[in-house]
Protein backbone atom coordinates (compact mmCIF):
# COMPACT_ATOMS: atom_id res chain seq x y z
CA UNK A 1 0.00 0.00 0.00
CA UNK A 2 1.23 3.47 -0.79
CA UNK A 3 2.40 5.60 2.13
CA UNK A 4 -0.22 8.28 1.41
CA UNK A 5 -3.02 5.74 1.71
CA UNK A 6 -1.49 4.33 4.89
CA UNK A 7 -1.32 7.82 6.40
CA UNK A 8 -4.96 8.48 5.50
CA UNK A 9 -6.11 5.22 7.08
CA UNK A 10 -4.33 5.73 10.38
CA UNK A 11 -5.28 9.40 10.38
CA UNK A 12 -8.93 8.32 10.21
CA UNK A 13 -8.39 5.97 13.15
CA UNK A 14 -6.56 8.65 15.12
CA UNK A 15 -9.38 11.12 14.33
CA UNK A 16 -11.89 8.81 16.01
CA UNK A 17 -9.83 8.74 19.19
CA UNK A 18 -9.10 12.46 19.08
CA UNK A 19 -12.85 13.05 18.99
CA UNK A 20 -13.10 10.91 22.10
CA UNK A 21 -10.39 12.62 24.09
CA UNK A 22 -12.24 12.94 27.39
CA UNK A 23 -15.17 10.97 26.17
CA UNK A 24 -15.26 8.70 29.16
CA UNK A 25 -17.34 10.85 31.49
CA UNK A 26 -20.65 9.42 32.72
CA UNK A 27 -23.04 12.38 32.96
CA UNK A 28 -26.02 12.47 35.33
CA UNK A 29 -28.64 15.20 34.86
CA UNK A 30 -31.86 14.73 36.84
CA UNK A 31 -33.24 11.30 35.92
CA UNK A 32 -31.03 11.18 32.82
CA UNK A 33 -27.72 9.35 32.57
CA UNK A 34 -25.81 10.26 29.42
CA UNK A 35 -23.66 7.18 28.75
CA UNK A 36 -20.07 7.13 27.59
CA UNK A 37 -19.85 7.44 23.80
CA UNK A 38 -17.24 5.70 21.67
CA UNK A 39 -16.32 7.95 18.70
CA UNK A 40 -17.02 11.33 20.29
CA UNK A 41 -16.98 13.06 23.66
CA UNK A 42 -19.86 13.55 26.09
CA UNK A 43 -20.56 16.62 28.24
CA UNK A 44 -19.27 15.42 31.60
CA UNK A 45 -16.27 14.91 33.88
CA UNK A 46 -15.71 11.98 36.24
CA UNK A 47 -13.18 9.51 37.64
CA UNK A 48 -13.18 6.76 35.04
CA UNK A 49 -10.95 4.68 32.78
CA UNK A 50 -11.38 3.06 29.37
CA UNK A 51 -9.14 0.07 28.84
CA UNK A 52 -9.20 -1.10 26.19
CA UNK A 53 -10.90 0.65 23.29
CA UNK A 54 -10.25 -1.40 20.16
CA UNK A 55 -10.95 -0.19 16.62
CA UNK A 56 -10.57 -2.62 13.72
CA UNK A 57 -10.48 -0.95 10.31
CA UNK A 58 -10.29 -2.89 7.01
CA UNK A 59 -8.61 -1.23 4.05
CA UNK A 60 -8.37 -2.16 0.38
CA UNK A 61 -5.22 -4.23 0.96
CA UNK A 62 -4.58 -4.46 4.70
CA UNK A 63 -6.03 -4.47 8.21
CA UNK A 64 -5.47 -1.48 10.51
CA UNK A 65 -6.05 -1.83 14.24
CA UNK A 66 -6.04 0.74 17.02
CA UNK A 67 -5.75 -0.14 20.72
CA UNK A 68 -6.51 2.85 22.93
CA UNK A 69 -6.63 3.78 26.59
CA UNK A 70 -7.95 6.77 28.51
CA UNK A 71 -7.83 7.89 32.15
CA UNK A 72 -10.12 10.64 33.46
CA UNK A 73 -9.46 12.39 36.78
CA UNK A 74 -11.54 15.05 38.53
CA UNK A 75 -9.74 18.03 40.06
CA UNK A 76 -12.92 19.55 41.49
CA UNK A 77 -16.54 18.40 41.21
CA UNK A 78 -16.86 20.13 37.82
CA UNK A 79 -13.27 20.34 36.53
CA UNK A 80 -11.29 17.36 35.26
CA UNK A 81 -8.49 16.28 32.99
CA UNK A 82 -7.92 13.25 30.79
CA UNK A 83 -4.90 11.52 29.29
CA UNK A 84 -5.34 9.22 26.34
CA UNK A 85 -3.29 7.50 23.68
CA UNK A 86 -3.40 4.56 21.32
CA UNK A 87 -1.18 1.94 19.76
CA UNK A 88 -1.51 1.68 15.96
CA UNK A 89 -0.85 -1.41 13.83
CA UNK A 90 -1.26 -2.28 10.17
CA UNK A 91 -0.60 -5.62 8.55
CA UNK A 92 -0.56 -6.46 4.87
CA UNK A 93 1.16 -9.22 2.86
CA UNK A 94 4.08 -6.90 2.11
CA UNK A 95 4.23 -4.54 5.08
CA UNK A 96 3.90 -4.37 8.85
CA UNK A 97 3.93 -1.11 10.79
CA UNK A 98 3.16 -0.42 14.43
CA UNK A 99 3.84 2.06 17.23
CA UNK A 100 2.37 4.54 19.68
CA UNK A 101 0.50 7.61 18.52
CA UNK A 102 1.01 11.00 20.16
CA UNK A 103 -0.52 11.56 23.61
CA UNK A 104 -3.54 13.82 23.96
CA UNK A 105 -4.49 15.63 27.17
CA UNK A 106 -7.74 17.46 27.90
CA UNK A 107 -8.87 19.97 30.50
CA UNK A 108 -12.66 20.15 30.80
CA UNK A 109 -15.18 22.07 32.91
CA UNK A 110 -18.80 20.91 33.25
CA UNK A 111 -21.62 23.35 33.94
CA UNK A 112 -24.21 22.15 36.50
CA UNK A 113 -27.23 20.38 35.06
CA UNK A 114 -29.99 22.80 34.02
CA UNK A 115 -33.41 21.81 35.39
CA UNK A 116 -35.57 24.93 35.21
CA UNK A 117 -38.59 22.65 35.08
CA UNK A 118 -39.17 18.95 35.64
CA UNK A 119 -37.23 16.57 33.38
CA UNK A 120 -35.49 19.30 31.35
CA UNK A 121 -32.19 17.33 31.40
CA UNK A 122 -29.82 19.82 29.79
CA UNK A 123 -26.08 20.04 30.41
CA UNK A 124 -23.00 21.49 28.71
CA UNK A 125 -19.24 21.75 29.14
CA UNK A 126 -16.23 23.58 27.73
CA UNK A 127 -12.81 22.07 27.23
CA UNK A 128 -9.33 22.47 25.81
CA UNK A 129 -7.70 19.55 24.01
CA UNK A 130 -3.94 19.45 23.42
CA UNK A 131 -2.16 16.99 21.13
CA UNK A 132 1.46 16.79 22.33
CA UNK A 133 3.87 16.36 19.41
CA UNK A 134 6.91 14.13 19.74
CA UNK A 135 5.30 11.76 22.26
CA UNK A 136 4.56 9.00 19.76
CA UNK A 137 6.68 6.53 17.83
CA UNK A 138 9.66 8.11 16.07
CA UNK A 139 9.42 5.45 13.34
CA UNK A 140 5.77 6.27 12.62
CA UNK A 141 6.46 10.01 12.85
CA UNK A 142 9.40 9.82 10.44
CA UNK A 143 7.30 7.74 8.09
CA UNK A 144 4.56 10.35 8.08
CA UNK A 145 2.05 7.99 9.71
CA UNK A 146 1.41 10.12 12.81
CA UNK A 147 1.54 13.87 13.14
CA UNK A 148 4.81 15.68 13.78
CA UNK A 149 2.83 18.82 14.58
CA UNK A 150 0.91 19.58 17.77
CA UNK A 151 -2.52 21.18 17.98
CA UNK A 152 -4.82 22.88 20.46
CA UNK A 153 -8.61 22.63 20.25
CA UNK A 154 -11.12 24.70 22.27
CA UNK A 155 -14.22 22.52 22.47
CA UNK A 156 -17.89 22.87 23.38
CA UNK A 157 -19.99 19.88 24.56
CA UNK A 158 -23.77 19.73 24.89
CA UNK A 159 -26.33 17.15 26.03
CA UNK A 160 -30.14 17.22 26.04
CA UNK A 161 -32.55 14.51 27.14
CA UNK A 162 -36.15 14.51 25.90
CA UNK A 163 -37.63 13.67 29.28
CA UNK A 164 -39.75 16.84 29.16
CA UNK A 165 -41.78 15.89 26.07
CA UNK A 166 -45.36 14.64 26.40
CA UNK A 167 -45.06 11.42 24.36
CA UNK A 168 -43.88 8.74 26.79
CA UNK A 169 -41.95 6.54 24.38
CA UNK A 170 -40.01 9.51 23.01
CA UNK A 171 -38.78 10.57 26.45
CA UNK A 172 -35.92 8.01 26.58
CA UNK A 173 -34.32 9.74 23.57
CA UNK A 174 -31.33 12.03 24.11
CA UNK A 175 -28.80 13.85 21.94
CA UNK A 176 -25.23 14.91 22.63
CA UNK A 177 -23.02 17.12 20.47
CA UNK A 178 -19.39 18.22 20.34
CA UNK A 179 -17.78 21.03 18.32
CA UNK A 180 -14.05 21.86 18.23
CA UNK A 181 -11.86 24.33 16.39
CA UNK A 182 -8.45 22.68 15.98
CA UNK A 183 -5.55 25.14 15.79
CA UNK A 184 -2.41 23.55 14.39
CA UNK A 185 1.03 24.57 15.67
CA UNK A 186 2.14 24.68 12.01
CA UNK A 187 -0.85 25.14 9.65
CA UNK A 188 1.38 24.90 6.56
CA UNK A 189 2.18 21.30 7.53
CA UNK A 190 -1.10 20.27 9.19
CA UNK A 191 -4.04 22.64 8.50
CA UNK A 192 -6.46 24.00 11.05
CA UNK A 193 -9.80 22.20 11.11
CA UNK A 194 -13.31 22.05 12.48
CA UNK A 195 -14.38 18.80 14.13
CA UNK A 196 -17.99 18.16 15.00
CA UNK A 197 -19.97 15.18 16.20
CA UNK A 198 -23.39 14.18 17.49
CA UNK A 199 -25.11 11.14 18.97
CA UNK A 200 -28.73 10.02 19.10
CA UNK A 201 -29.41 7.53 21.88
CA UNK A 202 -32.45 5.67 23.23
CA UNK A 203 -32.06 4.70 26.88
CA UNK A 204 -33.83 1.49 27.83
CA UNK A 205 -32.93 2.08 31.53
CA UNK A 206 -34.67 5.47 31.33
CA UNK A 207 -37.72 3.85 29.70
CA UNK A 208 -37.90 1.19 32.39
CA UNK A 209 -37.42 3.52 35.36
CA UNK A 210 -39.18 6.73 34.28
CA UNK A 211 -41.75 5.88 31.59
CA UNK A 212 -43.09 2.35 31.82
CA UNK A 213 -41.77 -0.81 33.43
CA UNK A 214 -41.63 -3.54 30.82
CA UNK A 215 -41.67 -7.28 31.48
CA UNK A 216 -38.47 -7.98 29.57
CA UNK A 217 -35.11 -9.62 30.36
CA UNK A 218 -33.01 -7.43 32.63
CA UNK A 219 -30.05 -7.35 30.25
CA UNK A 220 -32.24 -5.71 27.58
CA UNK A 221 -33.29 -3.03 30.04
CA UNK A 222 -29.64 -2.10 30.57
CA UNK A 223 -29.00 -1.37 26.88
CA UNK A 224 -28.90 1.93 25.00
CA UNK A 225 -29.09 1.73 21.19
CA UNK A 226 -27.07 4.60 19.75
CA UNK A 227 -25.92 6.22 16.51
CA UNK A 228 -22.86 8.48 16.52
CA UNK A 229 -21.64 10.74 13.71
CA UNK A 230 -18.11 12.22 13.89
CA UNK A 231 -16.68 14.50 11.19
CA UNK A 232 -13.56 16.59 10.56
CA UNK A 233 -13.35 19.45 8.02
CA UNK A 234 -9.80 20.78 7.52
CA UNK A 235 -9.28 24.27 6.14
CA UNK A 236 -7.33 22.62 3.31
CA UNK A 237 -8.43 19.21 2.07
CA UNK A 238 -11.50 17.00 2.01
CA UNK A 239 -13.76 16.30 5.01
CA UNK A 240 -13.54 12.89 6.65
CA UNK A 241 -15.75 11.13 9.15
CA UNK A 242 -17.76 8.13 10.21
CA UNK A 243 -21.25 7.01 11.16
CA UNK A 244 -21.27 4.52 14.05
CA UNK A 245 -24.48 2.65 14.94
CA UNK A 246 -24.33 0.29 17.88
CA UNK A 247 -25.39 -0.48 21.42
CA UNK A 248 -24.14 0.30 24.94
CA UNK A 249 -24.62 -1.97 27.94
CA UNK A 250 -24.52 -0.36 31.40
CA UNK A 251 -23.82 -2.37 34.52
CA UNK A 252 -23.55 -0.83 37.98
CA UNK A 253 -19.80 -0.19 37.83
CA UNK A 254 -18.87 -0.57 34.17
CA UNK A 255 -20.07 -0.11 30.61
CA UNK A 256 -19.46 -2.15 27.46
CA UNK A 257 -20.05 -0.62 24.03
CA UNK A 258 -19.83 -1.93 20.49
CA UNK A 259 -20.44 -0.09 17.22
CA UNK A 260 -19.91 -0.53 13.50
CA UNK A 261 -17.81 2.28 12.00
CA UNK A 262 -19.08 3.26 8.55
CA UNK A 263 -17.28 5.79 6.31
CA UNK A 264 -19.39 8.96 6.01
CA UNK A 265 -17.58 10.81 3.23
CA UNK A 266 -16.07 10.06 -0.14
CA UNK A 267 -12.54 10.74 1.10
CA UNK A 268 -13.03 8.29 3.97
CA UNK A 269 -14.56 5.58 1.76
CA UNK A 270 -11.54 5.72 -0.54
CA UNK A 271 -9.18 4.54 2.21
CA UNK A 272 -11.24 2.33 4.52
CA UNK A 273 -14.20 0.01 4.64
CA UNK A 274 -16.72 -0.67 7.37
CA UNK A 275 -14.89 -1.24 10.63
CA UNK A 276 -15.77 -2.06 14.22
CA UNK A 277 -15.10 -0.49 17.60
CA UNK A 278 -15.53 -1.99 21.07
CA UNK A 279 -14.84 -0.42 24.44
CA UNK A 280 -14.75 -1.52 28.07
CA UNK A 281 -15.24 1.37 30.46
CA UNK A 282 -14.99 1.32 34.26
CA UNK A 283 -16.31 3.87 36.78
CA UNK A 284 -13.49 4.37 39.27
CA UNK A 285 -15.64 6.25 41.78
CA UNK A 286 -17.51 2.98 42.37
CA UNK A 287 -14.38 1.32 43.78
CA UNK A 288 -12.00 3.95 45.11
CA UNK A 289 -12.94 6.38 47.86
CA UNK A 290 -9.45 7.93 47.95
CA UNK A 291 -8.25 10.65 45.54
CA UNK A 292 -8.22 8.05 42.75
CA UNK A 293 -12.03 7.89 42.77
CA UNK A 294 -13.13 11.36 43.88
CA UNK A 295 -12.25 15.02 43.21
CA UNK A 296 -9.01 16.31 44.66
CA UNK A 297 -10.93 19.37 45.89
CA UNK A 298 -14.50 18.90 47.12
CA UNK A 299 -15.87 22.02 45.48
CA UNK A 300 -17.88 23.09 42.41
CA UNK A 301 -16.37 26.14 40.72
CA UNK A 302 -19.78 27.15 39.33
CA UNK A 303 -21.32 27.45 42.80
Amino acid sequence: MKRTAFRAILSSAAFIFMMQSVAQAHVVCGDRVFPTTLTMDDPGVSDEVSLPTIALTPTPSAQSNDYAYEWDKTLTEDLGFAVNGDYLTQRSPSQKSSGWDNITVTLKDQHPCIERHEHEELTWSVGLIRLIPGTGSAQLRNGGVISSVGSTAPTFYFGKGLGDVAAGYIRPLAITTEVSRVFSDTPSVSPNAWTYAASLQYSMPYLQQNVKALHAPQFLMRMTPIVEVAMSSPDVGSPTGTIAPGVLYDANTWQLGAEAVIPASRATRQVQGIGFIIQFHEFLDAFYKSWFGKPLIDRNLWK
